[in-house]
């Protein structure tokens, strides 16, 4: 896939031609200080897709950083352009194989589409990827834990929806227990602590499922 820089010039001027938000965002995000990047991932996390790409899409064409362009791809799952965000991740992905936060970006552009298997696919991808390239550089970087407590998360609602096997059921369990292990000082450290003491005692039998939706 290739990006021109014609492209994403354009594109960047019909998003701001087309952008009410725009002005809306800069009345709510305090910007004092902050780099334009930085200003990108505020406005994304708050919502305003259209504002972070258009940002997101000035400095790739001026700097081609992955970084910004990981920005883009993550504002078009923002704006729910699934496919298009899809896309751009295989690029990066099939560009360099052990860049980790496109399969982090992955698999939350499948969260957003309830694609839970493929969503645990790139999960489970990119916490390998990331434990080989720890492995490899000493550090830890580069690690996300969020990547386990998604898929502790995935198997949990399965299994209030419709139920979990035996094999799903250590794989929830494992995912909660590195995460914690990772982010011990969690503020909800307590309560994921007490569902895996709770959800113990409800393992279910090799050839069963668990159905469990957590009350008493």
């Amino acid at each position: 896939m290739k990006i021109s820089k014609v492209n994403l010039r354009l594109g960047l001027i019909i998003v701001w031609l087309g952008s009410v938000a725009g002005v809306e965002a800069q009345r709510d995000l305090d910007r004092v200080g902050m780099t334009p990047r930085q200003e990108a991932g505020k406005l994304l996390d708050k919502g305003y897709c259209d504002d972070s790409y258009a940002i997101y899409a000035r400095l790739y064409s001026q700097d081609s950083l992955m970084m910004d362009f990981l920005g883009m791809a993550r504002s078009e799952t923002c704006r729910r352009r699934y496919e298009e965000a899809d896309r751009m991740l295989r690029w990066a992905i099939d560009r360099d194989s052990m860049y980790v936060p496109a399969y982090y970006a992955m698999g939350k552009n499948f969260i957003a589409q309830a694609q839970e298997d493929s969503a645990l696919l790139y999960f489970k991808t990119y916490n390998s990827v990331t434990e080989r390239k720890i492995r490899a550089t000493g550090t830890s970087e580069s690690e996300d834990p969020r990547a386990w407590l998604y898929i502790g998360n995935i198997y949990r609602f399965r299994m209030h929806r419709k139920g979990i096997t035996d094999k799903e059921w250590i794989a929830m369990m494992s995912a909660y227990e590195r995460y914690l292990e990772i982010k011990p000082n969690d503020p909800a450290q307590y309560q994921l602590r007490m569902f895996l003491e709770r959800a113990t005692e409800k393992r279910p039998d090799p050839d069963g499922v668990l159905i469990w939706d957590e009350r008493p």
